[in-house]
C-alpha cells in the first residue's frame, strides 16, 4: 500500500511502498516492466529525491528507472530517467493535480533468475503558504495556516520572553535555523519555556519561521510575534537590538492596542498630552535640522565609492569559481570552541581583484628559517557583489577556496576580513589565499558540488594516482573487536534478575547478547535498579525510552513492567496490562492498544514530547515468521507492529530519592536505553539495530546490555 505523508509546515512530502514477501512485484525475464502509478497529489513543487531497493541485480541482470508526470492523468510527459538526485523535473504549477508513473524496466545479458523490488520512497518539495509581507497586519480567517518569517537575519545572544500581538488566541509553533536554511530544528510549540531554554548557537547567524494556525470560529489579526533578548540584527551591519519581530518596527502590545474593530493602534498614536513639553527657548523647526551641517553626513561619498569599487572590479577583475563552505553542526567542539567538519553548500561565479594584479609562481622559497613552496596572495571582493551572489546572510571565511580558470589553479581562503578604509566604512572583503588542499573534513553538500570538485581536481593527488596500492593496504589492516573488563558499574545500583546468554540477530546486525530473565525475581519486586538519574523534570524536557522484550508466558491480568520512576502520584512509569501498554505520567495513563505474542523479540519506543506535547509509542519486530530466521534476512529493516500518537499536558516532579527501577515479571528483557530528547521516527531502525549507541550518545542518559559486572579480587595495600 502507497504511504504518502505530506508536512506542508516543513513544505515536504514522502511516497513510499514496502512490499510484503507475497506482492514484491518480481520481473522475470528481459524487458519485462513493472509500473507504479500516484495519484492526485497537491501542491507539490518538485519530487527531489529516489530510493528503491530490490533483490537479484547482478552485473548482466540489471534495472533501468524512468518516470513520468501529469496534471490530469490523461495527457502524460515523456518517460524521462529516474536517479537518486533527480535533476531533470520539470517545472510545474504547484496549483494543479499531479499524478507520477515510477517505471522498472529489467535489461541485461542474462535472461535468468529474478529481480524482486522490496521498497521505492521518493522525497518531493511542496508549496508552503508562506506570507513575507511584514508592512501590515495579518489577517487569519478560521482554520487559516500560514508561515511568517523574519525579515532579517540575526545572532543571538540570549531569549528572555516571547510576546505575541494578536486581536485573539493563535496555536503557533517555530522552528529555527542556524546554517543558512540547510537544516532546521525540529517545530516546537511557541511558548517562554520553550523559546527560553532552545540551545542556540550565539555565533552562528539565526533564522526563525512560524507556523501560525486560527483554530477558532472568528478571524484574528496578527500584529507582531516578539522575541525579547539581546541581539544584533546582521542584515543590519550587526546593528544591536533587544526584539527579533516579524514586523521591522517591532511595535510592543507594552504601548500599543486593539480597537474594538480589530484594528492594531501603535504607540505613534497614543495620548502624548499628558506631559507638558513647552519651553522658552527659541525652537528649531524640523526644516531648521536638516538644514545644519552635519560633518559626518558623507552617505553620498560612500555610495560614490562603492560604485567606483564595483565598477572597477567588474572591469578589471578576475572571474573566478567561488566554493562557499559552511561549518558542520555535527563537528562543533565547545571546548576547543572551533568546527571540525565543514560542508561545500554552494558555489557560484563572481570577480575578484587581486593586489598589484600579480599571482605567485610555484618556485620553492628557502632560507634559514623556512622552506616554503608556495607563496599567498591577496584578493579583495566588494561586499555588494558577494551578498547579490550568495545572499546577505553569507561571508567568506576559512575553508573556501576559488578556482582561477584562466590560469587553472585552485586557491584556498587563509583568512578573511573586512577591510575598512574609507570613514571605517567596510566596501570590500579582503582575503588571503594559500595553495589548495584536499581535506577529508570538507565535504561536498550536494552531488553537484562533489561532480564539479573532481573534474577541478582529478588525478591532482597521491591517493588518486595510487589508488589501488591504498585499497590493498586498507584491506590488510584487521580491526579486530575489542572487550574492556566491567568492574566498576557506573550505570546500575544493583541488579537481581538473573542475565541469561542468547545472540539476537537481525539480519548481519547483532542487536544483544545477553537479556535480564525478569522470571528470576519475585513479582513487582525490584529486579534492576539504575543510579546517577536526573532528579527533576520541567515542562520543557522531553524524553525517549527504548527496550527489547520477550515475554514467556503472557497473562493479560497480570503486569509486565518496562520501567518505574514513579512516587506518590509523581514520575512516569509504563506497564503491559490486559493488551495495552499504560505509560501514567503524574497520575494520568495514557492507553496503547497492543498485541503480542509469546517467545517474540519485540522493540518498544516511546517518546514523551513535552515541547510539543505529544506521546509516541511504537512497538517493532523483526521482519520474520519465526525467530530463528532472524539471521537469514537480507536486511535488517524493522517491522512495524503499530504506533499510536496522542496529546498530553505537560509535567514536571522533583524526585531527590526515588530510582528507576523495572520490577519482577515474566519476561526477558534487554538493550535499555533512556534519551533526553526523543527517538525521531526516521531513527528507530537504527538505533533500534545499535548494540552500542554511537551518534547519538550526546543525548544518551543511560544505555544497559545486560552485561554481567565483573567481580574481582581485592587485594590490600602494601601487603
Amino acid at each position: 500500500m502507497i504511504e504518502i505523508i505530506s508536512n506542508l509546515d516543513n513544505g515536504t512530502i514522502k511516497i513510499s511502498e514496502v512490499y510484503t514477501p507475497e506482492s514484491t512485484p518480481d520481473l522475470v525475464s528481459i524487458e519485462s516492466e513493472y509500473i507504479v502509478s500516484i495519484n492526485n497529489l497537491e501542491n507539490v513543487i518538485s519530487i527531489d529525491k529516489f530510493f528503491y531497493d530490490t533483490i537479484g541485480i547482478t552485473d548482466t541482470r540489471l534495472l533501468l528507472n524512468y518516470y513520468r508526470i501529469s496534471r490530469d492523468g490523461i495527457n502524460w510527459s515523456d518517460w524521462l530517467d529516474l536517479n537518486h538526485n533527480i535533476t531533470n523535473f520539470p517545472d510545474v504549477n504547484s496549483k494543479d493535480p499531479m499524478y507520477i508513473d515510477i517505471k522498472w524496466v529489467r535489461v541485461g545479458t542474462n535472461p535468468n533468475g529474478t529481480i524482486r523490488i522490496l521498497e521505492y520512497s521518493l522525497d518531493g518539495t511542496l508549496e508552503r503558504n508562506i506570507v513575507d509581507d511584514t508592512t501590515s497586519t495579518t489577517v487569519l480567517n478560521p482554520k487559516d495556516n500560514i508561515i511568517l518569517k523574519t525579515p532579517f537575519i540575526y545572532k543571538v545572544f540570549s531569549i528572555s520572553d516571547v510576546e505575541i500581538i494578536a486581536s485573539g488566541i493563535l496555536d503557533i509553533k517555530y522552528r529555527y535555523s542556524q546554517d543558512n536554511s540547510r537544516t532546521w530544528s525540529n517545530w516546537e510549540i511557541l511558548t517562554k519555556e520553550n523559546i527560553t531554554t532552545t540551545k542556540i548557537n550565539p555565533i552562528r547567524f539565526f533564522q526563525i519561521e512560524y507556523s501560525v494556525t486560527n483554530n477558532g470560529d472568528e478571524t484574528i489579526n496578527l500584529q507582531d510575534i516578539n522575541l525579547i533578548g539581546d541581539y544584533q540584527n546582521v542584515s543590519k551591519d550587526y546593528f544591536k537590538t533587544n526584539m527579533i519581530g516579524i514586523r521591522e518596527c517591532c511595535l510592543s502590545n507594552i504601548v500599543g492596542y486593539f480597537d474594538e474593530n480589530g484594528n492594531y493602534i501603535s504607540p505613534d498614536n497614543t495620548d502624548t498630552t499628558s506631559c507638558d513639553s513647552t519651553s522658552q527657548l527659541p525652537q528649531l523647526s524640523e526644516q531648521d535640522k536638516a538644514n545644519l551641517y552635519n560633518p559626518y553626513q558623507q552617505n553620498a561619498a560612500l555610495e560614490m565609492y562603492n560604485k567606483v569599487s564595483v565598477d572597477a572590479e567588474q572591469i578589471y577583475g578576475h572571474r573566478v569559481l567561488y566554493f562557499l563552505t559552511d561549518p558542520d553542526k555535527k563537528g562543533e567542539d565547545q571546548t576547543l570552541h572551533e568546527y571540525q567538519l565543514y560542508n561545500v553548500v554552494c558555489n557560484n561565479y563572481l570577480k575578484v581583484a587581486v593586489e598589484d594584479n600579480k599571482f605567485p609562481d610555484s618556485q620553492i622559497v628557502m632560507n634559514q628559517f623556512d622552506l616554503s613552496l608556495f607563496e599567498s596572495m591577496v584578493v579583495n571582493v566588494t561586499k555588494t557583489q558577494f551578498k547579490e551572489v550568495f545572499g546577505p546572510q553569507r561571508r567568506p571565511g576559512k575553508e573556501d577556496f576559488l578556482y582561477f580558470c584562466d590560469i587553472n589553479r585552485i586557491f584556498q581562503v587563509d583568512h578573511a576580513q573586512q577591510f575598512r578604509s574609507f570613514n571605517n566604512s567596510a566596501i570590500y572583503y579582503k582575503l588571503v589565499l594559500k595553495k589548495y588542499n584536499q581535506k577529508a573534513n570538507v565535504q561536498a553538500g550536494t552531488q553537484d558540488i562533489k561532480d564539479k570538485i573532481n573534474m577541478l581536481t582529478n588525478n591532482s593527488t597521491i591517493n588518486e594516482l595510487f589508488g589501488v596500492e591504498n585499497k590493498q593496504d586498507q584491506e590488510a589492516v584487521a580491526n579486530k573487536p575489542q572487550m574492556a573488563t566491567l568492574t566498576v558499574d557506573k550505570i546500575r545500583l544493583e541488579y537481581k534478575a538473573k542475565i541469561g546468554r542468547e545472540l539476537i540477530e537481525n539480519s548481519s546486525t547483532i542487536i544483544s547478547k545477553s537479556y535480564y530473565d525478569l522470571s528470576e525475581v519475585k513479582y513487582q519486586e525490584v529486579a534492576v535498579k539504575y543510579k546517577n538519574l536526573k532528579p527533576n523534570l520541567e515542562v520543557f524536557d522531553n524524553l525517549g525510552y527504548m527496550l527489547w522484550f520477550n515475554i514467556n508466558n503472557y497473562i493479560p491480568t497480570e503486569s509486565y513492567n518496562f520501567m518505574n520512576y514513579y512516587d506518590r502520584n509523581e514520575g512516569w512509569k509504563v506497564n503491559l496490562e490486559n493488551d495495552k501498554i499504560k505509560v501514567v505520567l503524574n497520575g494520568v495513563t495514557y492507553d496503547f492498544n497492543v498485541n503480542v505474542d509469546e517467545e517474540i523479540w519485540y522493540c518498544y519506543i516511546l517518546n514523551i514530547d513535552q515541547r510539543n506535547r505529544k506521546i509516541e509509542q511504537f512497538l517493532y519486530k523483526r521482519n520474520v515468521d519465526f525467530e530463528e530466521d532472524a539471521g537469514k534476512l537480507t536486511n535488517n529493516l524493522l517491522k512495524k507492529i503499530t504506533s499510536d500518537i496522542k496529546d498530553i499536558t505537560p509535567i514536571q516532579y522533583y524526585m531527590e530519592n526515588t530510582n528507576f527501577e523495572i520490577l519482577g515479571s515474566d519476561m526477558k528483557i534487554t538493550n535499555i536505553r533512556l534519551f533526553n530528547e526523543i527517538i525521531p521516527e526516521e531513527q528507530h531502525n537504527k538505533i533500534c539495530n545499535q548494540y552500542i549507541i554511537r551518534d547519538d550518545s550526546k543525548y544518551l542518559v543511560f544505555a544497559d546490555n545486560a552485561i554481567d559486572k565483573i567481580i574481582l579480587p581485592k587485594f590490600p595495600l602494601n601487603e
